[in-house]
């Protein structure tokens, strides 16, 4: 979608209306109204919907170009997320684009039967017409389970990653819209993350490691901790953030490559003690 687009155009996402204009969201009879920054946020993406939109070019028009927290941005994605009821994880209407931005994805078109244009041609045409797509298709799925067993059977399996809730242990109010945007950062970057299954919450997985975050103060500034434990409960991993809010994100992800890193390690060494 274009940039033409004005504030009196309601835009359909899902099963679900959002009317700029009145900063609401309609499904049937239920209505839900969205703060003025999610839905200045939302009719932003409905404008440029399928582009990927920056964190910077949402600042610009959203808050204009006023310095805010680097946690700004996440966490009102995240309000539109929950009153859409999307998850970040797999997302059906919004995609975070990594180290790009954030996208509204286009509306899927639902096919609609063409009617015959020679009626008189026998049944038996479209009978074959219709064998042939589902015999291509039957060798396709053939052709991914054997590549999907090779590979299996090649590499390493994924180690599972159990991701822990953030965990708010300040005691301060204002810091719970942070401690919610460092849950989101964490889980995206686990989930980019090579040679990990990713699981959230509480559920155990035999082998898995776990990951606990947790908001913390320090000598009155907010610093986020860290530490991954295997199965048995040993400490892998431990990572922090210096105590400089504005640097949070980008030092949580530097964290998470060191995790990606410690994982990787480990994960060859187990496959050589194998091989051996």
């Amino acid at each position: 979608m274009s940039d033409a687009g004005t504030a009196e155009v309601d835009c359909r996402i899902g099963e679900w209306t959002f009317s700029p204009a009145s900063n609401a969201l309609r499904r049937g009879e239920e209505r839900r109204r969205l703060e003025h920054r999610a839905a200045r946020t939302l009719e932003l993406l409905c404008r440029r919907r399928g582009d990927v939109v920056s964190q910077d070019e949402i600042l610009a028009e959203v808050w204009n170009g006023r310095a805010i927290s680097a946690n700004s941005v996440p966490v009102v994605l995240k309000d539109i997320r929950k009153a859409l009821g999307d998850d970040a994880r797999e997302p059906r209407f919004i995609e975070t684009v990594a180290k790009r931005g954030y996208r509204l994805l286009p509306e899927v078109a639902t096919a609609q039967p063409q009617a015959s244009e020679t009626p008189t041609l026998s049944r038996a045409r479209p009978q074959r017409r219709i064998l042939l797509p589902a015999t291509v298709l039957a060798a396709v799925l053939i052709l991914a389970a054997m590549a999907f067993w090779a590979i299996s059977r090649s590499g390493p399996a994924a180690t599972p990653l159990i991701v822990k809730a953030a965990e708010d242990a300040t005691g301060t109010p204002r810091y719970r819209p942070l401690a919610r945007a460092c849950d989101e950062l964490v889980m995206a970057s686990a989930q980019r993350m090579r040679g990990v299954q990713v699981f959230r919450g509480g559920e155990n997985r035999p082998g898995a490691v776990t990951l606990r975050t947790r908001l913390i103060l320090w000598n009155g500034a907010p610093m986020v901790m860290m530490s991954a434990q295997d199965a048995n409960g040993a400490v892998l991993w431990t990572g922090m953030t210096s105590g400089v809010e504005s640097r949070i994100p980008p030092e949580i992800g530097r964290a998470m490559q060191g995790l990606e890193a410690k994982l990787g390690t480990q994960a060859g060494g187990a496959a050589a003690g194998a091989r051996g």
